[in-house]
């Protein structure tokens, strides 16, 4: 009896590895949602796993894990947040944290989201897709984009608004085409 237990404690460990791997992107994602711009977001994600590794038998094959790693995630952006107001800085409200996590398209709406990006991004000027992936790259700042391409830093601001708007509103329009 117990060969069968043993089988089934590593099925559920491969179960947790492939899912914990495979979402990791989409956690990522989800975290710098919470807090765009922070330097943190890389060890919040480490934490998050960490929290995840730990809870591991809590998971249960077939249920729905990016949206108890999106929830752990959540906890871990909240504790970052204690620990960066102890030291000062300047952080989005619990409530507009709030906000944004429930704005985010949920677990099983998030495959259909990502492909909706996509293809809304393909719809960009050539100019307009290379500013929103050199801004997006790790460790990239508004004002060394800047001083890369010669522009202002509030220029550059004015235009990734535009085309995160213009991003958003076609996301927004796929979404509501789709067939449920």
């Amino acid at each position: 009896m117990p060969a069968a237990s043993d089988e089934s404690d590593a099925n559920q460990l491969q179960e947790f590895v492939t899912q914990l791997t495979k979402n990791q992107g989409r956690i990522r994602a989800f975290i710098v949602s919470l807090m765009p711009g922070s330097p943190d977001i890389g060890d919040v994600l480490q934490e998050t796993n960490l929290v995840l590794w730990k809870s591991r038998e809590r998971f249960k094959p077939g249920t729905n894990f990016l949206a108890w790693a999106f929830k752990v995630a959540r906890l871990e952006v909240l504790h970052q947040r204690g620990r960066s107001k102890r030291h000062g800085r300047i952080l989005l409200s619990e409530q507009l944290l709030d906000l944004i996590a429930e704005e985010m398209p949920g677990a099983e709406d998030y495959e259909a989201y990502l492909h909706a990006l996509d293809q809304c991004k393909s719809k960009l000027s050539k100019k307009q897709r290379e500013l929103i992936e050199v801004r997006y790259q790790p460790g990239r700042s508004l004002e060394q984009l800047a001083v890369q391409t010669g522009r202002k830093a509030s220029a550059l601001r004015v235009a990734l608004l535009r085309i995160r708007t213009v991003l958003r509103l076609c996301v927004e329009q796929s979404l509501l085409q789709r067939p449920t």
